[in-house]
């Protein structure tokens, strides 16, 4: 019995309180309802998968509205409304023309916690050929020099915040080149890199996390032994623990199954608790790579329990009865409330039994599923 990456919505519950966006097959960016799940598609309409991120906030104000205010402007720089098609299919991208020199756009940001990692991302393309754009200013005068065509691009960096001049800039500053390019929706998030587009209108706006579950409720999940096979797109970044999975079945606090991921030892952990007792916490010293496509198999019996990468199969210590009961499995996330995955699940698989360390070899090489 195999669940793939269709079939898995037959079981799939997602909750998430706000809206998202997402960008769809034909590659716009679109609203989606709150606990809808965010499929999710690049711009050449290849499918990434169920994307799990965290709750996050966008800190700009008036994010898309550059004409607004907020948005200060240095002498030669002038500011377009409505200029062309944005990427979430709307007429509401923005012209922006830099005169030759350093003069930029920018929004001041004051509240910024000292020290902090903060993401900065921005979607630009030039307005025709070429321009050569300058980012910048979380961390005082810091600038990075991006390259834009006519293909709409995200575009940002990441940078620890100043504790004196904090404001993200658009600007010429390194070229000093004349430039005209489309802008729509800044992002400035306090995050290891930049999530899915939150556009604010005066304040800042705020997304709810990700709370993913499969209900093993319904037949289809034999207690006491199994396999699970995740084929996992990461984040380029990331930090703490994330999770990859839990099995339990009233709560965590009861008996569970865990399998997380800590970024700061680099390494897989699994725990497994028992009528409301840790029996055991284990880490695997198993490596997974961010920014590429991880893949990995859980796989348990009455007293074995095993976690396979492309490096390896790595196993726990015999000797313990696994809890019958679970009646949920969660993916991505700690109950929906931390540690989010803050990548995609590009399918998962089930065996219900305990396959064999050259399978599970076979299939986190990259063997068929």
């Amino acid at each position: 019995m195999a669940m793939r990456f269709l079939p898995l919505t037959d079981y799939l519950q997602v909750a998430r309180a706000s809206t998202t966006h997402v960008m769809n097959e034909t590659g716009v960016i679109g609203e989606i309802a709150p606990d809808v799940p965010a499929f999710e598609f690049d711009r050449d309409g290849r499918a990434l998968g169920l994307r799990i991120e965290g709750a996050s906030a966008n800190l700009l104000r008036h994010s898309a509205n550059f004409t607004n205010a907020i948005w200060e402007k240095d002498s030669g720089v002038t500011v377009q409304p409505e200029a062309g098609i944005a990427p979430d299919g709307s007429a509401t991208a923005t012209r922006i023309d830099f005169a030759a020199g350093s003069g930029g756009i920018y929004q001041r940001v004051d509240n910024l916690a000292a020290g902090a990692t903060h993401a900065f991302a921005v979607w630009m393309r030039a307005a025709s050929g070429t321009a050569q754009i300058t980012l910048g200013g979380i961390n005082g005068a810091s600038q990075h020099g991006v390259t834009l065509g006519e293909n709409w691009q995200r575009v940002g960096f990441v940078e620890a915040a100043s504790a004196v001049s904090r404001y993200p800039k658009i600007s010429t500053a390194i070229s000093g080149i004349a430039a005209s390019v489309l802008v729509w929706n800044a992002q400035l998030e306090a995050a290891a890199l930049a999530s899915s587009d939150m556009i604010s209108n005066g304040i800042p706006a705020a997304r709810n996390g990700d709370d993913v579950r499969l209900d093993l409720s319904d037949g289809w999940f034999m207690p006491g032994a199994g396999t699970l096979f995740f084929d996992l797109a990461l984040p380029s970044a990331w930090r703490g623990i994330w999770r990859v999975m839990q099995l339990y079945s009233t709560s965590l606090n009861d008996d569970h199954l865990d399998l997380a991921y800590d970024s700061a030892q680099d390494q897989l952990r699994i725990s497994l608790r028992k009528n409301g007792q840790q029996m055991m916490t284990q880490s695997l010293y198993g490596t997974l790579v961010p920014g590429q496509r991880n893949l990995l198999a859980l796989a348990f019996d009455d007293d074995d329990i095993a976690v396979a990468t492309q490096n390896g199969v790595l196993k726990s210590a015999p000797g313990f009865a696994l809890p019958r009961n679970f009646q949920t499995l969660g993916l991505g996330s700690y109950a929906g409330t931390a540690s989010e995955l803050n990548g995609y699940v590009r399918a998962l698989s089930y065996w219900p039994g305990r396959l064999g360390d050259d399978r599970l070899l076979a299939l986190c090489a990259g063997g068929a599923a």
